[in-house]
């Protein structure tokens, strides 16, 4: 059995996967800046920050996708370079 990889070209065009990249980084930053300031963010049966509850609990998984943002575009910087004659 033989197995190929699907490979079209116009769905690999490496600026537009840079711009792409720039885009997630943007939204991620954007909703990880609003943390700190959420209403009611932080329990206050905890004594506060870092005791999250909520809404905060569920933005903290943008951390983790900003950081994947930042590998993506790093990639696709690096393969956009190599491509440009």
């Amino acid at each position: 059995m033989v197995v190929r990889r699907i490979d079209p070209g116009w769905l690999l065009e490496k600026k537009l996967g840079v711009l792409g990249a720039l885009g997630s980084v943007l939204t991620f930053t954007t909703t990880i800046t609003i943390i700190p300031f959420m209403p009611d963010g932080w329990a206050p049966s905890a004594g506060g920050f870092p005791a999250m509850v909520g809404n905060v609990a569920f933005l903290m998984k943008d951390v983790v996708l900003l950081a994947v943002s930042f590998y993506q575009l790093k990639q696709d910087v690096v393969k956009a370079a190599a491509e440009t004659p």
